[in-house]
């Protein structure tokens, strides 16, 4: 793996996490980067993320301040609680993200990010000849350069847990996309996802 500068798409989830120790652990200088697109749980959600980074900073000196960036028309609202994968799914997601990342990075002389998405979900743009594509298209509006990285393509939740879980604050970690009073609700589909995980750590 390179070394150098590099801006990750950061959540505070369980991959996104262990994405950060991933490339920190490597002596990466790393640029925790959110994207704001103005769904309901961002609020908690980015809440949660700085909270994780503030915990990993005190061993992991080459992580930087969490950057934020909002997008004021998101591609699509989900329904109150999604109950399957194909719910889950937001058009252009990442696209959006990636390109806001490279926008982010070209700013501090960065042309590398990386996402932690797992390839799980059957959507059209999370499959890597999709991120190839993009590598291409950004490169070509930079006129320089530009990857993405996604080191966790074919592995699941649990698989990260086993690797990273020892590493990162899992109690603070967060996936849900109707957080009630700041707590997971426990019905969504990215509840139960993370629940299963966790419970076999």
């Amino acid at each position: 793996m390179k070394k150098g500068k590099i801006v990750i798409l950061f959540s505070g989830g369980v991959e996104s996490t262990a994405l950060l120790i991933h490339y920190a652990s490597k002596s990466n200088i790393v640029y925790p980067f959110y994207v704001k697109f103005g769904y309901l749980w961002e609020n908690e959600e980015l809440k949660r993320a700085k909270n994780v980074l503030f915990y990993l900073k005190k061993s992991l000196k080459n992580l930087r301040n969490l950057a934020t960036v909002k997008i004021k028309s998101p591609p699509k609202r989900l329904k109150r609680f999604p109950s399957t994968e194909k719910e889950l799914e937001i058009p252009t997601r990442n696209l959006l993200l990636c390109s806001q990342a490279a926008i982010y990075g070209y700013r501090k002389g960065i042309f590398r990010c990386a996402t932690g998405s797992l390839g799980m979900y059957l959507f059209p743009d999370n499959k890597r000849k999709h991120f190839d594509k993009l590598e291409e298209l950004i490169s070509q509006g930079l006129n320089k350069t530009f990857t993405i990285e996604t080191p966790f393509f074919g592995m699941n939740k649990k698989e990260i847990i086993r690797l990273y879980g020892n590493l990162m604050p899992l109690h603070l970690t967060f996936s849900c996309i109707k957080p009630i009073r700041g707590k997971p609700c426990g019905k969504c589909i990215k509840c139960r996802e993370r629940e299963e995980a966790l419970s076999l750590f």
